[in-house]
């Protein structure tokens, strides 16, 4: 039984001292990574908008063009009904 406990509390002691001397060491600088992912995540954001209003920006102009054709088919028409009389 006392080899059992012996045993446990070495183990005990050994994570103790291990987890002390981590505590005890200096942080890695973490500002260069949080500049970089900062930058990568806006540049991400940046491609997204632009194609968000690229997209939108041409389906406006599809649908411009759309009625402006059908516009165009409409006045033809009624121009022809008027020519008839």
């Amino acid at each position: 039984m006392k080899k059992i406990l012996a045993i446990v509390i070495g183990i005990a002691f050994a994570f103790g001292t291990a987890g002390y001397a981590a505590a005890q060491a200096p942080a890695p600088k973490t500002e260069d990574k949080k500049t970089d992912t900062m930058a990568k995540k806006t540049e991400k954001v940046e491609k997204k908008v632009e194609k968000k209003t690229t997209t939108k920006k041409s389906k406006k102009g599809d649908t411009m063009e759309k009625k402006t054709d059908t516009m165009e088919k409409k006045t033809e028409t009624t121009e022809k009904k008027t020519d008839k009389k």
